[in-house]
């Protein structure tokens, strides 16, 4: 055989041999010979260097070229062993638990609400992924991967698989192998280097990883195209890359952050710890309440949010100061250190809890004498609503 062959004659030429695996070993190299020297000639009559589309669409999948060679030198049809047949079902099974199980937990974690979720279901997804993907090679117990395709199931998924690249338009499909299989290979590499990264934390070498990951990516789209088993691994790969890809572009374009890059960058999932204690109030930090009664009366409250829990602030007194605590209370107004410029010292430092300014006066009142005559002059009393001051209470970041 032919070993100067490169590309995809020689991947076509490869297929074909594996098609007549069965004949004796000598006629085997003459048929090989005779199929080398015509793919050769093949070959040239192309503009460009043919790709494995061309061949298939010039003289039939390998499987129908090596039925033909059969039938023109008087060889009985391939039969293929029970044994076989077992192994390829097998194969395929583990495919397609790789290729479906694994890809669906990674998905789930690059949607997840948080980086502890992202990395539990990326690491479970890779794995499951990678496990099924070694025990589908494994299952081929040293076939040609090509047993697959001769299963039930795998001869209509391949039947249904050929009938929509059918619907593509010849040069279509041309221009989708020479130009967007390698596009493909860098923007899956790029995009799994750069992610695993991110997944990590390790956000420096972000880059470096997504062009470390083109390189691998690209080495292996070369590998597969010379050993099929590869496939077992690539296929999932590229089911996860199918989901992540898009998912990068849409972070990328939105100006957001999905979970494989350390959660989104809105307040739902931002970790807890990330929350400081404190109010705002349109947009200013409240670092103290003064409650006034409607009499204008400074009056001590306790402050809990609509679920019971203590609205509290940092304590600001000279206790808390000197010992150097964090502390915090919900009852209000909070006492404060008074600066009177002398020395801070534990003995001589004073708290205050009054307020450093006057409120406004409180709403006026209506007085509406009763329509009921009484001998007893009488008057209800009916005040006006007051204004509702709504207080916004949200975490700072």
């Amino acid at each position: 055989m032919n070993s100067t062959l490169t590309g995809a004659v020689a991947i076509y030429l490869a297929q074909v041999r594996a098609e007549l695996s069965d004949l004796p070993p000598g006629e085997l190299e003459d048929v090989l010979e005779d199929v080398s020297g015509h793919l050769t000639e093949v070959a040239a009559e192309f503009e460009h260097e043919p790709t494995t589309m061309d061949l298939q669409e010039r003289l039939g999948t390998p499987r129908e070229y090596a039925d033909e060679l059969r039938t023109a030198a008087g060889y009985p049809p391939r039969t293929q062993p029970v044994a076989d047949r077992e192994a390829g079902r097998k194969a395929l099974r583990w495919g397609l638990i790789a290729a479906t199980v694994g890809p669906f937990f990674v998905a789930v974690g690059i949607f997840a609400w948080s980086h502890e979720e992202t990395l539990f279901f990326g690491v479970l997804g890779f794995g499951v992924l990678f496990a099924a993907a070694y025990l589908g090679v494994r299952s081929l117990r040293g076939h040609d991967p090509q047993i697959v395709l001769e299963t039930p199931r795998g001869a209509k998924g391949a039947e249904a698989v050929r009938g929509l690249v059918d619907q593509i338009p010849p040069n279509v499909r041309r221009e989708l192998v020479t130009i967007g299989q390698p596009v493909w290979w860098v923007a899956r590499g790029a995009i799994g280097g750069g992610g695993f990264f991110a997944l990590f934390g390790a956000g420096a070498v972000t880059v470096v990883g997504a062009l470390a990951g083109a390189a691998v990516s690209i080495w292996i789209g070369r590998k597969t195209q010379q050993d099929a088993r590869w496939l077992w691994y690539v296929v999932p790969l590229n089911v996860v890359a199918a989901v992540a890809v898009p998912a990068f572009l849409a972070a990328a374009y939105m100006g957001a952050s999905f979970g494989f890059l350390n959660g989104y960058d809105d307040y739902r999932s931002t970790p807890a710890s990330a929350y400081q204690v404190g109010l705002v109030l349109n947009g200013t930090p409240i670092d103290n309440i003064y409650p006034f009664d409607a009499q204008g009366k400074q009056v001590p409250v306790r402050l809990y949010d609509q679920n019971g829990s203590p609205i509290s602030l940092q304590k600001q007194d000279c206790a808390t100061y000197f010992a150097n605590a964090n502390a915090t209370s919900n009852s209000f107004p909070l006492p404060v250190m008074i600066d009177d410029g002398s020395s801070m010292e534990p003995q001589t430092c004073k708290n205050s809890d009054k307020a450093s300014f006057s409120p406004p006066p409180a709403p006026a009142t209506t007085i509406t004498p009763s329509t009921t005559p009484s001998t007893t002059p009488s008057a209800s009393t009916t005040p006006t609503a007051r204004p509702s001051v709504t207080l916004t209470v949200q975490p700072t970041r």
